[in-house]
Formats: C-alpha cells, sequence, structure tokens
C-alpha cells in the first residue's frame, strides 16, 4: 500500500485510507481494526496521525474500542453520523424555493417506493397514525408531532436505510418549520394527507405528485415567510 506523503494532513489522509478499506470490504463491520502499530506501518504515518483519524471514526459513530481488545468497527452507526451534513445544510445559503424542491423531490420518491413495498402492518400503523393526526387537526390542537409520525411510518416503509436516514436527516433539517404549521389549520392539507394514506394502502400512485405538493402547501407558506 502506498506510504502518505510528509507534506499531508496525515490523521485526514488516514481516515480517508480507513474509509477505502471500509468501501473495498477489506475492514468488515463488527470486526477488530489493525492495530495502532500496524496501521502506523501500513501508512507509514506515526501512531499519533493513527490515533486521531481513529477518533473522528468514534467521533462519527462508526467506531468504537473496547479496553484491552481494541478498536471495533461498528455493525451499524448512529444518526450521528450525518450530523456534519446537517449542520452544512443549516449554513447554506439556500433560498425558500430550493429548500421546498429538495423536500419535494426526496418525497415523491420514497412515498412511491413505500407504496409499492407497503405490508398489510405498515397500512395498519398508517391508519392509526393519521387518525391520530386527524384528531388533534378537529380539535385545533397542535399537530407537527404527530405530521411527522405518520410520514416516518410511510418513509420507514421503504425498508430502505439509506433512504431512511436521509429522510429523517430533511425531516430534522425542516423540523422547525414543521412545528410553525401548528399556528395554520388547513383543510386541503389535511384532505392531501388522507389521499397520501390512500395511495400508500392501494399502491395506486397516479395523482401521488398533486397529493405532496398539496400536503406541503402550509410547509411553502412557511418557508416564504422565513426566507
Amino acid at each position: 500500500m502506498e506510504k502518505l506523503g510528509k507534506g499531508e494532513n496525515l490523521s485526514e489522509r488516514v481516515l480517508e485510507r480507513i474509509q477505502k478499506s471500509i468501501l473495498n470490504r477489506e475492514y468488515l463491520p463488527g470486526e477488530l481494526l489493525p492495530s495502532e502499530k500496524e496501521m502506523a506501518e501500513t501508512f507509514g504515518v506515526g501512531k499519533s496521525s493513527i490515533r486521531e483519524a481513529i477518533k473522528m471514526l468514534q467521533v462519527l459513530g462508526i467506531a468504537e474500542s473496547a479496553q484491552g481488545k481494541g478498536t471495533f468497527l461498528r455493525e451499524a452507526v448512529g444518526p450521528q453520523i450525518l450530523r456534519p451534513l446537517l449542520y452544512d445544510l443549516m449554513l447554506q445559503q439556500s433560498t425558500a424555493h430550493e429548500l421546498y424542491e429538495f423536500r419535494l423531490m426526496f418525497d415523491v420518491a420514497y412515498h412511491y417506493l413505500a407504496a409499492e413495498k407497503a405490508t398489510e402492518g405498515d397500512k395498519r400503523l398508517a391508519r392509526q397514525r393519521f387518525a391520530e393526526y386527524k384528531s388533534l387537526f378537529e380539535m385545533n390542537l397542535p399537530v407537527a408531532e404527530a405530521d411527522i409520525a405518520f410520514h416516518k411510518v410511510i418513509l420507514e416503509a421503504t425498508r430502505n436505510p439509506f433512504i431512511v436516514k436521509v429522510g429523517m436527516l430533511i425531516m430534522e433539517l425542516c423540523d422547525p418549520y414543521f412545528q410553525g404549521s401548528d399556528a395554520i389549520h388547513d383543510e386541503k392539507v389535511m384532505r392531501c394527507h388522507e389521499e397520501i394514506l390512500d395511495i400508500f394502502c392501494t399502491g395506486n400512485t397516479a395523482n401521488l405528485e398533486n397529493a405532496i405538493k398539496g400536503s406541503m402547501s402550509t410547509f411553502k407558506t412557511i418557508l416564504n415567510k422565513v426566507y
């Protein structure tokens, strides 16, 4: 394996090499990583650079240390892996329309997949979450949390960990605007959510994009006020 150059940011380059090794399946989930000494010899760097790279992996939730044993790759990573991306998105000088486009594109795509994969259990849970959402709406009570819970059922029905994690990231990014929707009770939005439920349960996606757009009209209104 090629040694790392002296003028480079060595710990970051070591991290990149470890990540490539994970992608290439040289290091497998749940397995012990090579020791600091072995990695230092492999990459031609000091142990301190290896140690810093391992700390970065731990912060990202990719690796964990076991006292007296060494450092293992985790078999699954926690949501902290997406934190840097979330902060980057928060800092983007985007317009309301760009954020709306981003969420619309993603929501339409995952709803298609969810409708295709939905089980009877998924449909039953979606009906339950929608009933809770609608009940709060009819009592003129805050609905944001119930709205998110309803959409999470559909998101998780995709059974695709990549889609679920990115979807949860988008929900977190949009959370302040979801909370703002509690002040706006819109009958059209509720009807569109009911249509989304029907699409999810029947698998008939003919009018999906229009239903998603209608369900996001309050979100779009709040975005335009904030930006």
